[in-house]
């Protein structure tokens, strides 16, 4: 390079945000609109430093940076003309008209990249792919990623809900809110503390947490702090507000939809009318090249249309992203298994589709089958991440509602040293569990201790819940190597249209003991 490209100036667009870890000289940089994330090491993530420490749409002059750092200029200009084509900073400044057409053509991308893409069967198995995250992670340390359940309100009434207080019918009486909920400026007290832990990224999630009064101030803090965060909500209430979250920039907006036809829909959700307003949601943020999930869970009244949501996330440039082991309440309602869990006839034939990430088939290692390893710990929940549920608690996940303590009565680097519960939950290995990990079926489980902790009041013990599906995806496995087709033969659809209708019953509450917020039992 010579001389004449010594003053070059860039941007740093709106879109993006991050965090650099002098100590262990590693950066992650995220491109939001895109819904992409990216890692660097040593020099490369210094600069990334000295980009993050820009205001966004402020200006980043080559010449400062080479000279901050020691980086010939003959390094920094290739290095900024690929940032640039990943979309992580720009060689014009960024104005509105800017960023619609950026917008415009991540949206048409999306659409054409989703509509056109196999996925191969590694992504559709339930297995780590290493990431920006996950490197970044593995070299910063810390607690990285945080899930906040604002609220248990919600503007649907979904009858596989598995958060506390929900109601199952109609007669119910929902205690959804008989909690104290934490304030704007304890969560914003919470966030601080967090960054001083780590923090790249946070999850939003309730209940819906546009049910929450300052929903919209708290995504304004994290914000302006730099946070990349994700919110998975029904939509319901982002109707005429999605221009206004846009804005923001989202990682990833997770929204509930539960199959193609409306009617199908609104009967899991309770809401008359709540499909069409999920989709106006949908197709406003595909327009505005929002990052989307889709996520719907599968279950007997919507086992013959799920498969459409497929067809609509292809349709708006969003990622399909079923769920077929359905969790019972946190607080002990089992009416999830009883009523609405799929037949065994059933599963069987949706873990031939190859959206699923449970998927059994010949193009999968051991036909989806996977050894466990029994010195390791079976969930990374509790390590790098953790949970806050409304009022304060930290648990591992939102499914398994263990307590390590309550924000109200320690700060986060108290309970990070001083719960003697969490420093048990790490040290645990598959080892220590009675009975997981050790019959052939078990390498067909997704395990979830959080399933294991809801049934029996600790993570050591299998649940049946866990168990149903490692053994109907290990009997199929071991049916098909001998040429059994659950299909008989024909289309994933067209067998699913073959199945009985379902038949609509009165959902109610099968109460078993209520094990939430408990603390482990040390040792036991």
């Amino acid at each position: 390079m010579n001389s004449n490209h010594l003053n070059i100036t860039y941007y740093r667009p709106v879109w993006t945000c991050g965090r650099f870890n002098e100590e262990a000289e590693v950066a992650i940089y995220y491109n939001l609109i895109a819904g992409m994330s990216y890692y660097f090491e040593s020099y490369s993530a210094k600069v990334i430093g000295k980009i993050l420490e820009t205001p966004k749409n402020g200006s980043l002059n080559l010449e400062d940076i080479s000279q901050d750092l020691n980086i010939s200029m003959g390094s920094l200009i290739p290095f900024f003309q690929q940032l640039e084509q990943n979309g992580i900073v720009s060689s014009i400044e960024i104005t509105d008209d800017v960023i619609a057409d950026y917008r415009h053509r991540v949206s048409e991308y999306h659409c054409k990249q989703e509509a056109q893409t196999e996925r191969t069967i590694q992504e559709k198995l339930p297995y780590a792919v290493s990431n920006a995250e996950q490197a970044y992670t593995e070299k910063a340390g810390g607690i990285t990623s945080v899930m906040f359940e604002l609220t248990y309100r919600c503007s649907e009434k979904c009858i596989h809900c598995y958060n506390e207080g929900a109601t199952r019918n109609d007669e119910e009486i929902s205690t959804r809110g008989d909690r104290k909920e934490l304030t704007l400026d304890e969560f914003k007290q919470i966030i601080d503390d967090l960054c001083e832990q780590g923090l790249i990224k946070v999850c939003l999630t309730g209940g819906d947490p546009f049910s929450k009064s300052f929903a919209w101030e708290l995504i304004d803090y994290l914000y302006n702090k730099g946070i990349a965060f994700d919110i998975f909500t029904n939509g319901q209430r982002l109707v005429n507000e999605v221009q206004r979250l846009a804005d923001y920039y989202p990682r990833l907006v997770g929204i509930s939809i539960y199959s193609g036809i409306p009617e199908v829909h609104d009967y899991i959700t309770r809401i008359k009318g709540s499909w069409e307003r999920s989709m106006s949601v949908i197709r406003d943020l595909s327009a505005l090249g929002v990052p989307m999930n889709l996520k719907c869970c599968v279950m007997r009244p919507n086992v013959k249309s799920y498969y459409l949501v497929g067809d609509i996330a292809k349709k708006y440039g969003a990622i399909p992203q079923y769920e077929i082991s359905l969790t019972d309440s946190i607080e002990g309602d089992r009416c999830v298994s009883k009523y609405l869990r799929m037949t065994p006839e059933q599963l069987e034939i949706v873990l031939r589709d190859e959206n699923v990430p449970l998927y059994v088939g010949k193009e999968a290692p051991n036909y989806g089958g996977q050894k466990k390893l029994m010195d390791q710990n079976p969930c990374g929940a509790g390590g790098n991440s953790l949970c806050i549920t409304p009022e304060g608690n930290v648990i591992p996940c939102c499914a398994f509602h263990t307590l390590f303590g309550n924000l109200r009565e320690n700060r986060i680097s108290e309970i990070l040293v001083g719960s003697k519960e969490l420093m048990y939950w790490r040290k645990l290995t598959l080892n220590d569990y009675e009975e997981c990990g050790r019959y052939d079926y078990c390498a067909y489980c997704n395990l979830c201790p959080g399933n294991n902790f809801i049934e029996h009041g600790t993570p050591l013990k299998a649940s049946e819940v866990n168990c149903f599906v490692a053994k109907t995806r290990y009997a199929l496995a071991k049916k098909m190597k001998q040429g059994y087709d659950p299909l008989h033969g024909k289309t994933l659809i067209e067998r699913l249209a073959e199945l009985p209708d379902y038949a609509r019953v009165k959902i109610k509450r099968e109460q078993s003991k209520d094990y939430s917020d408990m603390r482990l039992m040390v040792g036991g």
